[in-house]
């Protein structure tokens, strides 16, 4: 019995990476944490699991970090979560680009400003890649 849990959570952990996007939401305070969406599921809806997962708070913005040090906005629209990556990482030069080396799964960052940090404290400089 034991290899039957096994084998299934072997089974959804595989298919994390063929289903879901995985994101390090990482909030201005530095605290950070993986949360999981489906590749057709909206931008909308990332925005709700954001919410649900941080408790019910507020995102007074949502943003990447491009390799030459720009922040791109994650629109609040219903545009898929996969079309907005594709296009940020088609484009040249890329401005999404994965935080941890291959082999390890491709994880992108996103940073959470929920208000809890004045723009004065909210720095992202040390996580530039």
């Amino acid at each position: 019995m034991d290899n039957h849990y096994q084998d299934k959570y072997n089974e959804y952990m595989r298919n994390i990476g063929i289903l879901m996007f995985t994101f390090e939401v990482t909030k201005c305070c530095g605290y950070s944490t993986f949360i999981n969406v489906y590749k057709n599921q909206t931008l909308l809806e990332l925005y709700s699991n954001i919410i649900k997962h941080f408790g019910n708070i507020e995102i007074k913005h949502l943003y990447f970090v491009s390799p030459e040090n720009e922040r791109i906005t994650v629109p609040i629209s219903t545009q898929s979560v996969s079309d907005f990556v594709r296009t940020n990482v088609i484009c040249n030069p890329i401005k999404l680009v994965p935080i941890y080396d291959l082999p390890k799964p491709v994880i992108y960052r996103i940073f959470l400003d929920d208000g809890h940090c004045s723009e004065d404290n909210c720095s992202t400089v040390h996580y530039h890649v």
